[in-house]
């Protein structure tokens, strides 16, 4: 639920992201304006929904969690409220509220919500079908350049594309991304995939070698970008599902797409004591500070983003955090502080944990 939602909903004033917002019935407590402090923010951050807290001014708030998103309903007085000064209370008679009626409005929002993406995934579900159709073509294609490849002179299929022309190799590479990236409809529409079959040994270098590949093509035509992996170093392998091939592709995608021409996509990976720490960095618009978590929410786009790329659904981030999220990880994003213009160094980054042999 985004905050113009909530605001035309809210029946108490609210902090989001830091700032403080009336609501239609009840304005912002004038103790709560003036504030300096803000620990209800803070003590409030990281607790579990509808934790409430009675501030140092005495008084009541609670946290409303929806989704990855928090809202802070504050500067109430419950009826129940004993430790406010009568003389506060008696001049601020607006706020002095029913705790169930509070606790009954948190309920009412916490449905809304669950209806809302219930709605979502039905309109999602309709809306992507017809990919699955543009999937199974795109595989019989990928599957005919293969049999073609197949039958050129060589030993092996690597020899065959390695000898064959231009042409065919930048056919099969350009088919083989295409295909990769089809593939992901799949985790979109259903994100538990993410986590079926087996966990299998793979090697992070390895899979951004590979993408690395299939990339270099795509990134000196579309804007004469290159793709370096720097330190090489081999690391050791992990234990993850097959969803784990995504964020290589997810990654570089979304570094090539933000991209300033002529400039270079570092992919960076060094072994640790028990895991394989990955960045990725590129050269590009930076992500306001407001909104670098808002990137990693499903369709999420940046208003600097879009301006530099219009394609783009704001899907891949959040895919690429429910990935790692599943194998104990989570994607960071940094950028250059130092940087004053709006074009700098961005970097993504992330642990995979690794098996100790």
């Amino acid at each position: 639920m985004d905050l113009e939602l909530f605001q035309s909903l809210a029946k108490y004033p609210f902090v989001y992201n830091g700032n403080s917002y009336d609501s239609i019935e009840l304005k912002q407590n004038k103790t709560c304006t003036k504030c300096k402090e803000k620990e209800c923010i803070s003590h409030l951050a990281d607790k579990s929904n509808q934790t409430e807290y009675v501030c140092t001014k005495d008084y009541d708030n609670i946290l409303l969690r929806i989704g990855q998103v928090n809202f802070i309903i504050n500067g109430l007085i419950y009826q129940t409220n004993r430790t406010i000064p009568i003389g506060r209370k008696e001049v601020r008679k607006e706020w002095i509220v029913d705790r169930d009626d509070v606790l009954l409005f948190c309920k009412k929002i916490l449905e809304i919500e669950k209806y809302l993406i219930l709605r979502e995934n039905e309109t999602t579900l309709r809306n992507f079908t017809i990919f699955h159709d543009f999937k199974t073509s795109m595989n019989i294609f990928f599957t005919c350049t293969q049999t073609i490849i197949d039958n050129l002179p060589g030993n092996s299929f690597e020899e065959k594309l390695k000898g064959g022309s231009k042409s065919y190799q930048d056919l099969y590479h350009s088919l083989s991304l295409i295909t990769s990236q089809l593939r992901m409809i799949d985790i979109f529409i259903n994100p538990t995939s993410i986590s079926y079959g087996n966990k299998k040994t793979i090697n992070i270098y390895q899979l951004f070698e590979k993408m690395k590949f299939l990339f270099t093509y795509l990134a000196l035509k579309k804007r004469d970008v290159s793709i370096k992996i720097i330190n090489e170093e081999w690391v050791k392998d992990s234990l993850c599902y097959d969803s784990i091939e995504f964020i290589p592709l997810i990654l570089l995608d979304n570094a090539l797409k933000y991209s300033a021409p002529d400039s270079d996509i570092e992919i960076k990976i060094e072994q640790g004591y028990r895991s394989a720490k990955v960045s990725v960095k590129n050269i590009g618009p930076f992500v306001p500070e407001e909104n670098k978590d808002k990137i990693f929410e499903k369709f999420f786009r940046d208003e600097s983003a879009k301006l530099y790329a219009k394609e783009g659904l704001g899907i891949g981030l959040w895919i690429a955090q429910q990935i790692l999220e599943a194998h104990g990880s989570k994607l960071y994003y940094y950028k250059d502080l130092k940087e004053t213009r709006p074009i700098g160094l961005n970097i993504f980054e992330f642990d995979l944990p690794t098996l100790l042999s």
